[in-house]
């Protein structure tokens, strides 16, 4: 599902994913033992999946029947991939992408489609999924040129956006002009992390964390019977964090330039300004804590796109949403609310 896999930097692994868990905190290993001598253990598993490394872990007494709700989760991620996939031919997005129209959409098509255009009309259009136009045009270009496209090309790309060019009605979805298309990129990873999360919550366990590169949704308590512990990478560092947050049946998400990009100095990256053309100019990453996952994986995304001023001023007003935003010169601005979440190493 993901754009400008040609030029992301592999190297950053673990990294690229904007937060990490903070598994070594003092004591654990003594704290850990006692916990499964009572009966509690972390169970974890890691695959690829969304093209990134997704890693659920789970606190439960059994490991075989943890096991089971893991793959359980898993499965789900793959149903939910396959039918927002737009790369894979014969799936409902690549069908509408090619054909201008969608019959007989899923629920969970129409669902996160009108979640979509929910955050477009909240941002003005800052956030829209027929961004695609202008990500594509830009992914082939670098692909087959090197460089960036014309403004010409640019210009033709931009009459494509808008989603007021969808028409949605239950049984159809159609593209008002030929050429259209859309993408769930900004979306849709959190949507599937949301719906693989129900089912470990449906499970009744004591805690769980899906991690999804830069998506992740902290269940319950963590193996300690604490809140989960969250680190935000600094954009500009990968030895350095931002914050160390504690959270738990809370999602947090992390949009940024550094992430997936075009050019070395990061002007060009996979986050496009649907209005403009162009990647922001003012910021780096910006970091969301919501109550769910779509919501954060989006939010962070549209407040990048926005800037420093408006991004910081959607996120303040919008209830149990609180985040973190670093402008291109490194400037750290947080929400009114966002110390809450904050503590020491």
């Amino acid at each position: 599902m993901k754009r400008f896999g040609f030029v992301m930097n592999r190297r950053k692994a673990l990294k690229v994913a904007g937060i990490s868990t903070l598994t070594t905190i003092g004591g654990l290993g003594l704290l850990r033992s006692i916990l499964v001598e009572i009966g509690f253990d972390l169970v974890k598993e890691t695959r690829t999946k969304m093209g990134t490394l997704v890693t659920i872990s789970l606190v439960h007494k059994d490991i075989d029947i943890a096991k089971t709700i893991i793959e359980e989760a898993f499965l789900e991620i793959d149903r939910l991939e396959g039918l927002f996939s737009s790369y894979r031919e014969g799936t409902p997005l690549w069908v509408l992408n090619s054909e201008g129209v969608l019959n007989d959409p899923s629920p969970e098509i129409l669902e996160l489609l009108g979640y979509a255009l929910e955050i477009d009309s909240l941002t003005d259009g800052a956030f829209d999924v027929t961004v695609a136009a202008l990500s594509d045009l830009y992914s082939e270009t670098f692909e087959e040129k090197g460089k960036s496209p014309s403004v010409l090309e640019i210009e033709n790309a931009l009459r494509l956006v808008g989603s007021k060019n969808i028409h949605v009605e239950p049984k159809q979805i159609v593209f008002r002009h030929e050429g259209m298309s859309i993408s769930f990129d900004g979306i849709a990873k959190g949507y599937i992390v949301d719906k693989a999360a129900k089912i470990i919550r449906d499970a009744g366990v004591r805690g769980g964390l899906i991690d999804a590169g830069g998506d992740m949704v902290a269940l319950g308590e963590d193996l300690l019977g604490q809140n989960w512990r969250l680190a935000i990478q600094h954009p500009r560092s990968t030895e350095e964090y931002l914050s160390v947050i504690s959270v738990r049946n809370a999602a947090v998400a992390t949009s940024g330039d550094y992430m997936q990009y075009l050019t070395e100095d990061l002007v060009l990256h996979h986050i496009i300004d649907p209005r403009l053309g162009t990647s922001p100019d003012h910021t780096s990453s910006v970091s969301v804590v919501a109550p769910t996952a779509t919501d954060a994986d989006a939010l962070s995304t549209a407040a990048l796109v926005m800037g420093p001023d408006e991004g910081i001023k959607l996120l303040n007003k919008l209830s149990e949403v609180e985040g973190i935003l670093v402008t291109k010169d490194q400037q750290i601005i947080k929400t009114d609310g966002f110390s809450q979440y904050e503590v020491g190493v």
